[in-house]
C-alpha cells in the first residue's frame, strides 16, 4: 500500500509540474507577472468554489472511490482540449466586441486586464492549473491517504511519501526542459509540438493515478473498505452548515491560518520573483525551459527536506512545522534586499563587476524552489498528520474548506493587496518593500499559528 501511495504522489506531482510550467509559459510571457494578482482573484477564487460546492454536493451522494474518479477526470478531458483544439486556434476564440467595450475603460497601466479577456482559454487553463495543486494533490490524495493511516503510522510513513513523491521533480523538470527543447529546434515542429507531448504526459499520468487508486482500494482490508465504516462513509452536513460548525472547531481553525499564512508568504515571494523573471525570458520556449529547471532544483530540495523530515519529527512536530517558515525565510530576505537595491551593477576596485539582478534572480529561484521543495514535504507532512485524529466530518469537509477556501483566501486576499501595489505604483518592481513588509507579516503570523496548531494537536494525541 505505502508504494502505491508514493507512485500515485509520484504522478500528482508530475503533472503539476507539467500545469505550473505551462500555466505560466503561456500567459505570463504575454501579458506580464502583473497579471497573476488579477487571475487568482477574478478567476481561480470563483474556480476554486465551484470545485468546492460541486465537491461537497458529490461527497454526500458519492462514495470516496467513486468520487477520487469523478473530481480527477475533467482534468485529463481539459488538457488535450485545449492543446489539439484551444490552443492552435487561439485568435479565434477572442471575444472581440468584448475587447471593444472594454478597451476605452481600462487605464493604460493595467492594459493587462484587456489581456486576460481576449486570451481567456489561457486565463481559464491558468485557473485549472492553479486547482490541480489544491483539489488533487491537497484534497483528493492526501483524503485518501489519511483513511488508512492513525497517527502511529502516519508519522512514520508520511515523511517517505513526500520525500520520494515529492522528488519526482527531479525525473520532470529534465524531461520538460527535454521536450520543449527538442521540438522547438526539430525542424517543421515548434511550440504546438511541445504542448501536444507535455498534454499526452499528463493524461499518461492521470490514467495511472487512476489505476493506483483503484488498485489501493482492492487491496484495502475489508474491514477499511467497508461502507459502514465512518472513514469511508459520506458525510451528511451541508456545506454552509458544515462551514459554521467549522468556524466553531479551534482545532480546524489553526490549521486554517497555518495554510492562510503559508499561502500569503509564497505569494509574495512567487510574484515578486516572477516580475523580474519573465524580462530575462520573454518567449514561452525559453520560459519553460528554464521552468524545467526550476522543476529539477525543486526535486533535489524535496529529496533534501524529505530526508531531514523524519529526523525532525523525531525530535518533535514542532519542529518539523518551523523548519518550512525558516527555509522561506532565510531565502527571501536576500531576494528582497537585492531586488530593493536599484544599482544593477557594484564594482569591486574596478577589478569585476556583480550583476546584482541577475544574482538577485538566481536567490529568488533557490527560494522558490526550496519553498515548493518544503511545501510538499516538510509541510504537507506536519499538516496532514494533524488530520489524521479527526472524525469524518472534520476531516472531509473540513479539510476541503482548508485546501479550497482557505488558500483561495489567502492567495486571493494577497493578490488584492497586490493589484492595490500594481494600481499605485504602477509595477511590482517599485513596490518591493511593501512586498517584503507583508512576507514578513504573513511569517509571523505562520509561526503564532503553529505554536497554537502544535498545542491542540498534542493535546489530542497526548503525546
Amino acid at each position: 500500500m505505502l508504494y502505491l501511495q508514493i507512485a500515485m504522489m509520484s504522478c500528482c506531482i508530475f503533472n503539476f509540474d507539467i500545469l505550473w510550467n505551462l500555466k505560466e509559459s503561456l500567459l505570463i510571457t504575454r501579458l506580464g507577472a502583473e497579471v497573476i494578482p488579477f487571475i487568482k482573484l477574478g478567476v481561480v477564487m470563483p474556480v476554486a468554489f465551484i470545485f468546492l460546492i460541486t465537491y461537497s454536493f458529490l461527497a454526500n451522494r458519492l462514495s470516496k472511490r467513486t468520487l477520487f474518479t469523478v473530481a480527477l477526470i475533467p482534468f485529463l478531458i481539459w488538457m488535450p482540449l485545449f492543446s489539439m483544439v484551444i490552443y492552435p486556434n487561439l485568435e479565434s476564440f477572442a471575444p472581440t466586441a468584448a475587447l471593444d467595450l472594454l478597451s476605452p475603460i481600462i487605464p493604460e497601466n493595467l492594459h493587462f486586464i484587456v489581456g486576460m479577456v481576449h486570451y481567456w482559454p489561457l486565463t481559464l487553463f491558468f485557473a485549472l492549473a492553479e486547482l490541480w495543486g489544491s483539489a488533487v494533490i491537497c484534497i483528493l490524495f492526501w483524503t485518501a491517504v489519511n483513511d488508512f493511516h492513525n497517527t502511529k503510522s502516519a508519522t512514520r510513513q508520511y515523511p517517505l511519501i513526500t520525500m520520494i513523491g515529492s522528488s519526482a521533480s527531479i525525473i520532470s523538470g529534465p524531461l520538460l526542459y527535454y521536450c520543449v527543447s527538442r521540438e522547438v529546434m526539430s525542424p517543421g515542429s515548434g511550440w504546438q509540438e511541445s504542448l501536444k507531448t507535455l498534454s499526452f504526459l499528463f493524461v499518461l499520468f492521470g490514467m495511472l493515478i487512476l489505476l493506483l487508486n483503484e488498485y489501493c482500494y482492492r487491496l484495502t482490508p475489508k474491514k477499511l473498505a467497508d461502507p459502514a465504516n465512518p472513514a469511508h462513509t459520506t458525510t451528511n452536513l451541508p456545506l454552509m452548515a458544515s462551514a459554521r460548525y467549522l468556524l466553531r472547531c479551534p482545532y480546524l481553525a489553526s490549521i486554517a491560518l497555518v495554510m492562510l499564512a503559508y499561502c500569503v508568504a509564497i505569494n509574495m515571494v512567487e510574484l515578486a520573483w516572477k516580475s523580474q523573471l519573465v524580462q530575462q525570458y520573454p518567449s514561452e520556449a525559453d520560459y519553460s525551459m528554464f521552468m524545467g529547471k526550476v522543476a529539477l532544483i525543486n526535486g533535489i530540495g524535496s529529496l533534501i527536506c524529505g530526508l531531514l523530515t523524519p529526523t525532525l519529527l523525531n525530535i518533535s512536530w514542532w519542529a518539523a512545522a518551523f523548519a518550512t517558515p525558516i527555509i522561506l525565510t532565510a531565502t527571501a530576505l536576500p531576494f528582497f534586499l537585492l531586488a530593493m537595491f536599484q544599482k544593477s551593477q557594484i564594482s569591486f576596485f574596478g577589478i569585476c563587476c556583480v550583476d546584482l539582478p541577475m544574482i538577485g534572480l538566481q536567490i529568488g529561484m533557490y527560494c522558490h524552489a526550496l519553498g515548493k521543495s518544503a511545501k510538499y514535504t516538510l509541510f504537507d507532512a506536519t499538516k496532514e498528520i494533524t488530520f489524521v485524529p479527526l472524525d469524518a466530518e472534520r476531516k472531509y469537509k473540513g479539510k476541503a474548506a482548508i485546501e479550497l477556501v482557505v488558500s483561495r483566501v489567502g492567495k486571493s486576499g494577497s493578490s488584492f493587496f497586490q493589484q492595490i501595489l500594481i494600481t499605485l505604483f504602477g509595477s511590482l518592481s517599485l513596490a518591493m518593500s511593501w512586498l517584503a513588509g507583508a512576507f514578513i507579516l504573513a511569517i509571523a503570523l505562520w509561526l503564532v499559528a503553529i505554536k497554537h496548531l502544535g498545542r491542540h494537536y498534542h493535546e489530542r494525541t497526548d503525546l
